[in-house]
């Protein structure tokens, strides 16, 4: 036989059941707050991700120019793309998107 009272059962099970649904519910709020942290942090890989293959990129067509036969190419490609010069037999056409 129980020497409590079934009142006082009753109020220490309730308190069972109210400290268990806390840390139910604070479980839940640090796993929604790791997901949404996992999430960022996924997305910030993804950028730094992005931004090594443009490096890649950029440094392969480096290696690409850096023998003697292709330094001349190198130097014609720099004066077209970013200086906006060509031959003067050269007909350029600039097409302005609407």
């Amino acid at each position: 036989m129980s020497s409590k009272p079934k009142s006082e059962n009753k109020h220490g099970s309730l308190l069972f059941y109210l400290a268990l649904a806390t840390v139910f519910i604070f479980a839940l709020v640090e796993i929604i707050s790791m997901q949404v942290e996992i999430s960022k942090r996924n997305a910030e890989l993804d950028s730094v991700t992005n931004e090594l293959n443009n490096v890649l990129v950029a440094n392969e067509q480096l290696k690409r120019y850096s023998s003697a036969e292709n330094q001349i190419d190198y130097i014609e490609q720099i004066a077209r793309d970013q200086l906006d010069y060509s031959y003067s037999d050269e007909t350029v056409y600039y097409f302005v998107p609407k």
